[in-house]
């Protein structure tokens, strides 16, 4: 019995790569690898948020963002751009 996941180098994020098996076609290979990088934009702009949040006031000065332009992006949700 084949798996369903199986290494392929050519595919990111996964190392090594992901391929899904011969059970699936590769419409369900694309609609997963867009959901993963759904999920990996996400947590990028959680985690830019976050640092963004944690910039003292003359690092705010030296990028020309004040503290309330910071609040209404670290307010907002992590799916909305």
């Amino acid at each position: 019995m084949s798996t369903i996941w199986t290494k392929r180098s050519s595919l990111w994020p996964f190392p090594g790569g992901l391929r899904v098996g011969p059970h699936f076609s590769g419409g369900f290979q694309a609609v997963a690898m867009r959901a993963v990088d759904l999920l990996l934009t996400w947590q990028e702009r959680a985690n830019q948020r976050h640092a963004l949040a944690a910039l003292e006031e003359p690092m705010l000065r030296d990028i020309g963002l004040t503290r309330s332009d910071v609040w209404r992006e670290v307010s907002k949700p992590f799916w909305r751009a």
